[in-house]
């Protein structure tokens, strides 16, 4: 589990928005599955497929979600073909669990480090200095990440920052770590996210020293 798959998480989904003055923004959402459902002449060309098995022809399956505010009347609609559905929890997502707070940090968890029946404790945490509802870049100050010693056991890696790069054309953004534990893994969450306090108090000490 790296620290890129927590902050997919959290950062890599984009929320839909309100009107400006909506005063009770609450979204309701539904879906209407369309099974064998025909393609009008309107819809483009029939889909060929050397793919015997394929049945995206002049028939196929849709699914139409509704996304709607009855406060503001925005409506959003969202419609894709040939779709598929998986319901889950938040332990697998990672997103949508509420974070715990730690050497003075706000943790929030990332996804399992494998999507394994038994592996359902988060696999890695951001860490933030503020609670809040959504995780910005701007509020990610750090990161424990969990990996495996040298005989197989949990152990932990922290890291602080990060810097992120802006997305180039077709790809997406990353994350650049200034500093990390290194060859010291910790065995704990809390002794990873203290080493994340430590460094970024230490930090903040040098730079206000550098200011005076």
């Amino acid at each position: 589990m790296s620290s890129s798959d927590a902050i997919a998480a959290h950062l890599e989904w984009q929320p839909f928005a309100h009107l400006a003055d909506c005063a009770k923004p609450v979204w309701e959402i539904d879906y209407q599955p369309e099974s064998d459902a025909r393609r009008s002449r309107r819809g483009g060309p029939e889909h060929s497929c050397p793919n015997e098995e394929c049945g995206h022809h002049d028939h196929y399956d849709r699914i139409n979600v509704r996304v709607l505010c009855r406060s503001c009347g925005t409506v959003h609609l969202i419609s894709g073909e040939e779709y598929t559905t998986r319901t889950t929890t938040t332990v697998r997502t990672g997103y949508g669990q509420p974070p715990k707070r730690v050497a003075g940090l706000w943790l929030y968890p990332g996804p399992p480090l494998l999507d394994l029946r038994g592996y359902d404790s988060p696999g890695a945490y951001l860490c933030s200095h503020q609670k809040v509802d959504r995780l910005s870049e701007d509020d990610i100050v750090g990161a424990v990440t969990e990996g495996r010693g040298k005989r197989g056991g949990t152990v932990w890696h922290a890291a602080i920052g990060p810097t992120f790069s802006p997305p180039a054309r077709g790809l997406s953004g990353y994350a650049t770590w200034a500093k990390n534990s290194g060859e010291k893994p910790f065995t704990s969450v809390t002794a990873a996210a203290k080493w994340v306090a430590a460094e970024l108090n230490a930090a903040a000490t040098e730079k206000e020293g550098s200011a005076q």
